[in-house]
């Protein structure tokens, strides 16, 4: 018969021991159906059994005795078939212990009819005969061992209905041999009954087999699509950093070009009235590198897995009204309204991540809305916190819709404009979203603007919330002292002319003997710039805390190149100010502004 149950690959149960409930289940289900199986087959054995004996009997028991016995022995038999068939039609047994018990009592019907064939035909027929039909109804119960399919309950209840009747009869023909009949027929009914058991013992290891058979093909399955994920991934990855290096070529060899072009210009000694326009070229290149560069190195963080979320409790209306308060030069130079609807939200996530989420989308939604509002709103939604970024711009076409997401992908800018950005703001986006856990979703009509909804699940308990403090970027730096600790030369002498162009008194040291000096001679700064990774070996942030415990408290502003985990952590752990290079000077002196309190 085959197996039915082998083919079940659902996760396995918390309590799949040998001795569990499932599992006494699973064997109890087994040989129901092992059973159920074999009874198919049990009316033509009955009816060649009652044949057999009927020819035994004919000759000296009356026609109507031994007919209707027959009759009643394969009617039972037949009986019990039927109920047979309806069971294996069953997928599942709703009460397997039910279907169990009225299997026990099926089989002790059957045994009645079969023993009282021995009170009804052993005072007619001679002794050979006799003993003849003793055998054969003793032989009945032996075979049951294979038909009641090792449940040692339906074969005693089979047995002894055959066996008691028959001992009994034979007894009563031969009262002498009554404890010798006794005897014989209780170790002969015990023999039985424990071959009955040690096959049951068989069937269970055989479930128990199959039941570890079955989870290892599970454990096989679930990591083979771990394995076809992982290579997917891999394959995925490989083509989106061929498709990122493909455009990213392109895309950094058109401002270098640029670049070397205003070089030589620079160098061919140009009429002073031209220089102005060729700064202000050579300044939008270098942002637009900039730019290009912090995509790409972002992009290559979340897409190996090293962004680690801080999680912490941050008022998410708090945080878009700041964010929404650095684009409002922008705003304004575009002539758009900028629309807050800010209901206080408190959530407990990543407020980095949110941040640039929200940078990206308000850039986005400026740069492709010519005329009308960008509306920014914050509320929450049953468990959820909702942010929305919605534009009254050119809109996206439902068949571009799909593509948004992809790296350097950007609607109408084929010819690579990057004064229109690089196109890799929604991929970060996305791949954020993923990482903290957000939902995004766009809805947009082509002409008509475009809205992008994001939905977090990290709602906290609601908190009073301050208003967002406004920076002031009228002069905030001016007479300021600030140190620049660096070991490369040229960015000390770059650091040093844009900060005094910010009438910022600036003092720069190359190493830690130059900045142990500068400290002694004149004292402790406003704020010190050190480089995370120093030429003498030293790190910055080890540099800060020293000078910090020597002279006392003063803020520290950290920038690097790295992007790994360690880094940001390292910086993180010491409560200081992280810029990742290549820094952007508006980026630069609202950190200075932001760091010094002003």
């Amino acid at each position: 018969m085959p197996e039915r149950f082998s083919a079940d690959f659902s996760p396995p149960l918390a309590d799949s021991g040998p001795e569990s409930p499932a599992f006494e289940r699973e064997v109890l289900d087994e040989l129901i159906y092992l059973h159920a199986g074999v009874l198919m087959r049990m009316p033509w054995v009955q009816l060649l059994l009652a044949t057999g004996v009927v020819l035994l009997v004919y000759r000296t028991v009356p026609a109507a005795c031994w007919g209707a016995w027959a009759v009643l022995t394969v009617g039972a038999e037949y009986l019990r078939a039927r109920h047979a068939g309806k069971i294996l039609k069953q997928d599942t047994l709703d009460s397997p212990e039910s279907a169990h018990r009225l299997l026990i009592l099926l089989a002790a019907g059957v045994g009645a009819t079969v023993g009282l064939g021995a009170l009804l035909f052993m005072p007619h027929i001679s002794l050979p005969n006799q003993a003849l039909l003793v055998i054969i109804l003793f032989a009945m119960p032996a075979a049951g061992v294979s038909v009641a399919v090792s449940s040692p309950q339906i074969l005693a209840a089979y047995s002894l209905l055959i066996l008691v009747p028959t001992a009994l009869s034979w007894a009563l023909r031969y009262p002498e041999q009554i404890l010798t009949v006794a005897g014989l027929t209780t170790l002969y009914w015990w023999f039985i009954i424990s071959v009955a058991g040690d096959g049951e013992q068989l069937l269970r290891r055989s479930v128990a087999i199959r039941r570890q058979r079955d989870r290892m093909l599970r454990d096989l399955e679930r990591r083979n699509a771990e394995v076809r994920a992982a290579v997917a991934k891999a394959e995925q990855s490989s083509q989106t950093r061929a498709r990122v290096l493909a455009a990213a070529s392109h895309d950094l060899r058109q401002p270098l070009h640029a670049l070397s072009v205003y070089s030589a210009v620079l160098v061919a000694n140009p009429a002073a009235d031209s220089l102005p326009e060729v700064a202000r070229n050579i300044d939008k290149l270098v942002r637009n590198l900039g730019g290009l560069l912090h995509g790409l190195l972002d992009l290559s963080r979340l897409s190996a897995d090293q962004y680690v979320p801080d999680l912490q409790r941050i008022s998410l209306d708090r945080l878009a009204a700041e964010v929404c308060n650095e684009y409002e030069v922008q705003v304004r130079d575009k002539q758009l309204a900028l629309i807050r609807n800010l209901q206080h939200v408190r959530l407990h996530d990543d407020a980095v991540a949110i941040g640039r989420i929200l940078r990206n989308l308000l850039d986005n939604a400026i740069k492709y809305t010519d005329s009308g509002q960008v509306t920014v709103t914050t509320y929450s939604s049953g468990d959820r916190a909702v942010l929305t970024v919605e534009d009254t711009g050119k809109g996206i076409p439902e068949d571009e819709q799909g593509r948004i997401f992809e790296e350097f992908y950007q609607l109408d800018n084929p010819g690579r404009d990057q004064g229109r950005g690089v196109g890799l703001g929604l991929a970060i986006v996305q791949r954020l979203c993923e990482l903290i856990g957000a939902e995004i979703s766009l809805t947009s009509r082509a002409g008509v603007g475009s809205q992008f909804k994001l939905t977090f699940r990290s709602l906290a308990v609601a908190a009073a919330c301050r208003p967002a403090i406004p920076v002031d970027d009228e002069a905030c730096l001016r007479g300021k002292r600030i140190y620049i600790v660096d070991d490369e030369a040229d960015i000390l002498r770059a650091m040093s002319l844009l900060l005094s162009s910010w009438q910022v008194r600036v003092e720069t040291a190359a190493s830690s003997s130059h900045v142990n000096l500068l400290f002694e001679q004149a004292g402790k700064p406003d704020l010190l710039i050190v480089d995370l990774r120093l030429g003498d070996g030293e790190q910055g942030v080890g540099m800060a805390s020293r000078l910090q415990q020597a002279h006392g408290d003063f803020p520290v502003l950290v920038v690097t190149g790295e992007t790994s985990p360690d880094a940001v952590r390292l910086v993180a752990g010491e409560g200081y100010r992280l810029l990742q290079k290549p820094i952007i000077a508006d980026e630069l002196y609202a950190t200075l502004c932001s760091a010094l309190g002003v």
